[in-house]
């Protein structure tokens, strides 16, 4: 996706690219599972998770987005409530 839109280069920060794109949530601030393309542990109910895509633009700053997610028997529902409509200014 980020690749069609021309943003690969500029995903997860420029220099230091994330290797992820999320996280568990729990007690710590960052917990297991980390959701990267290396980590193959797969997501189980009752897993809480941040999913926090991120893009910079170059002279402008970075963007990004961050949603709360619980797994389910059903598959995932989203804990975030917020809208999430693009502000153009």
């Amino acid at each position: 996706m980020v690749t069609k839109a021309g943003f690969a280069d500029n995903f997860m920060g420029i220099e230091q690219k994330a290797k992820f794109i999320g996280h568990g949530i729990g007690l710590e601030i960052n917990e297991a599972p980390v959701l990267a393309p290396r980590v193959k542990q797969e997501l189980e109910p009752g897993m809480v998770f941040a999913l926090e895509p991120k893009i910079v633009l170059p002279g402008v700053g970075p963007v990004g987005i961050e949603n709360s997610w619980a797994v389910t028997a059903e598959g995932v529902e989203k804990l975030t409530l917020c809208n999430e409509e693009i502000i153009e200014f």
